[in-house]
């Protein structure tokens, strides 16, 4: 199935929150991540306490190891199949027609479309991270930079603010810094997540804010789902 109601790029936490909530309201959702096994990975171990009614609620227990929290959140995701699919594959270019986005492009060949686009890439826009003195181009260790959707967004004329993060080393994995690219100020609604820029298109996560806590973004997303299904007749599917 490569048409969708809505189709989400980027299952962090922001990307998974708004998938999951429009899935459960009966929407047709397309959730594409480049590493399954990544999904709803924090890169320490999460403290700061979930909104009650959100996807990170249901996962979250006090002292929970991420990858534990990642597999409980993978599980509840997989479950609303055929609602929502889950998949692997890296977007490399938005699909346009007119002065709409209509879906995106990956690199493994196959274009996925839908009613309206998500892009939750996170850190991922243009980076670079570095562990040390070695740089590689990666929004977080072992995960390639989407530089081909960076690029595009580039050319259709979307303007960028550099942003940074850093993790601190946890059990064995290296402390590292990625340098990105987020969506300037005036690119996206802070009420809506549109970019404005392009009918049909939306962004929401660090790719926006430059990165807050997990918390906050797994509000954002589920912020999202429902301002997209306030949007009623305009969005088709088994909710509508």
């Amino acid at each position: 199935m490569n048409r969708f109601d809505v189709l989400v790029v980027g299952a962090g936490f922001a990307g998974s929150e708004a998938a999951y909530a429009l899935a459960q309201s009966g929407k047709r959702v397309g959730l594409m991540t480049q590493s399954l096994d990544a999904l709803f990975l924090p890169v320490t171990e999460v403290t700061d306490p979930p909104r009650p009614g959100t996807l990170f609620a249901e996962v979250f227990e006090v002292g929970l190891p991420p990858f534990l929290l990642h597999a409980r959140a993978k599980w509840r995701l997989e479950a609303l199949a055929p609602a929502l699919h889950l998949f692997q594959a890296t977007a490399v270019r938005l699909v346009v027609e007119g002065d709409r986005a209509v879906g995106v492009e990956s690199w493994e060949g196959p274009s996925y479309r839908a009613e309206r686009v998500v892009l939750a890439v996170g850190t991922f826009l243009g980076a670079r991270l570095s562990v040390g003195a070695l740089e590689e181009r990666a929004g977080r260790l072992g995960e390639a930079a989407y530089d081909d959707l960076f690029e595009d967004l580039k050319a259709r004329g979307f303007a960028f603010t550099p942003a940074e993060q850093a993790a601190p080393p946890y059990k064995g994995a290296p402390g590292y810094r990625v340098r990105f690219y987020r969506f300037a100020d005036d690119e996206w609604e802070r009420a809506t997540f549109r970019l404005p820029r392009l009918e049909g298109l939306y962004a929401v996560g660090a790719c926006t804010t430059g990165g807050t806590r997990y918390a906050r973004e797994s509000e954002d997303g589920l912020r999202l789902a429902r301002h997209l299904l306030g949007e009623g007749q305009n969005l088709p599917g088994q909710g509508a």
